[in-house]
């Protein structure tokens, strides 16, 4: 039984640094700007992706390996959502803010 827990913590550390090196790739990127309220958010995604695999029953090698691959890619997805949506958003906010230039007037002398 004590074994069973010692592994199962192993396995959680695991997939919770899986689910930190999104968030770091991010943070590193953009120096600074991930946004540290969505660590925690990355860190949950990394442990339900790498926890989802064993529970849809692919267990042995495979299946760890797959767990791994999949506490690594949710939480991507997740900050690469995040980041597109942002730049979605910083782009229409800066194409709402910006003041019409009035045309000049061509004379036809």
């Amino acid at each position: 039984m004590l074994y069973d827990a010692i592994f199962f913590s192993l396995f959680v550390a695991g997939w919770l640094f899986c689910g930190f090196l999104p968030w770091l790739v991010l943070s590193v990127a953009t120096r600074g700007h991930a946004g540290l309220p969505y660590l925690p958010l990355s860190l949950f995604a990394g442990v339900v992706g790498g926890l989802a695999v064993p529970v849809l029953g692919l267990t042995g090698v495979l299946g760890l390996r797959l767990s791994f691959v999949a506490a690594i890619a949710l939480p991507s997805a997740l900050v690469g959502a995040r980041r597109l949506s942002q730049g979605v958003a910083e782009r229409s906010h800066a194409a709402s803010n910006q003041p019409s230039q009035p045309r000049e007037e061509q004379s036809t002398h």
